[in-house]
């Protein structure tokens, strides 16, 4: 009986033993892997950091060698102010015209000021750059003596010529739009005609009619008269020639 007790006791140390080495064997391997495995993410880590720092310094360098273009500059057209805001002027291809105000334009890096001018009869607004006043022929209203001398251009006969209409209205349209007011009366005075005097064609009457518009306004303004009174006294003189 002791013996029997004697072999078991020795198989049982034996298997204590056995898994106590295999328990110390397996304790490094599982250390090993924590450690790698946090090896790799620390080296994770620091790769990006790295890498964070690397791009922020390219970033810089490309930034530094980035060369910003400079704002270009405007061009601004200096022309001297012959006119006001509220002022009356003529424009020679529109006729009697008032500055409604003055302001400043910019364009392909220009900058220059204009005259916002609106023609009433026309319904009609249209803005001119001071540098092109002169060419355009924009003149201020004709004073009163020298309107007043222009009716004397009125009084006299009208002068008609031989030539065919086409051509005479050829003439007359460059009157009316050339700006000066003598011109102007000419077309005015040849164009008329009396109730019991032959009829005219309708571009006859429509020049006509634009020619007398044109003058009776300036004559208006100059006189400090309403339109109406100043229609009916041109009428008034053209009919007692």
């Amino acid at each position: 009986m002791p013996v029997k007790k004697k072999s078991t006791t020795k198989k049982t140390v034996k298997k204590k033993v056995t898994k106590k080495t295999i328990a110390k064997k397996k304790i490094p391997a599982a250390k090993k892997v924590v450690k790698s495995k946090a090896i790799k993410k620390v080296a994770k880590k620091s790769v990006k950091k790295v890498a964070k720092k690397v791009a922020k310094k390219a970033v810089k360098k490309v930034v530094r060698k980035i060369i910003i273009p400079k704002a270009p500059k405007i061009k601004k057209i200096i022309a001297p102010q012959e006119f006001k805001g509220g002022e009356n002027i003529v424009y020679p291809t529109h006729g009697v015209g008032r500055i409604l105000t003055i302001e400043k334009f910019q364009y392909d890096l220009v900058e220059e000021q204009l005259y916002v001018i609106q023609f009433f009869q026309d319904k009609l607004t249209i803005r001119v750059p001071f540098s092109k006043a002169k060419l355009i022929g924009l003149r201020n209203i004709t004073s009163k003596p020298s309107m007043t001398r222009t009716l004397s251009i009125l009084k006299q006969k009208p002068k008609i010529k031989k030539a065919m209409w086409s051509r005479r209205a050829q003439e007359y349209d460059q009157k009316i739009n050339s700006g000066d007011i003598k011109l102007l009366s000419e077309v005015v005075r040849d164009l008329f005609r009396k109730d019991d005097q032959t009829e005219q064609s309708y571009s006859e009457r429509q020049m006509f009619q634009v020619a007398f518009e044109r003058y009776t306004r300036e004559f208006a303004i100059s006189s400090d008269m309403k339109f109406e009174e100043s229609s009916a006294k041109i009428i008034e003189i053209l009919n007692k020639r």
